[in-house]
């Protein structure tokens, strides 16, 4: 099953910064099960993530969207 959930990724990948921001931000069946499945977890440090995340929230982009 893991290599169906790559191969979606890599799709996603291949189509370009559009489309995986969409997955990552969709609320779309596919989109979800895509991030519950993502290949992504681990690749950043928790003191990595808290920044991006804190980066993300001070953005005001959760308004705009």
């Amino acid at each position: 099953m893991t290599e169906v959930w790559l191969t979606r990724w890599r799709e996603k990948l291949r189509q370009g910064p559009g489309a995986v921001l969409k997955v990552l931000t969709s609320e779309a069946p596919e989109a979800v099960e895509l991030r519950q499945n993502s290949p992504f977890a681990g690749v950043l440090s928790q003191p990595q993530r808290q920044q991006v995340l804190k980066a993300f929230t001070h953005s005001g982009w959760e308004h705009a969207a």
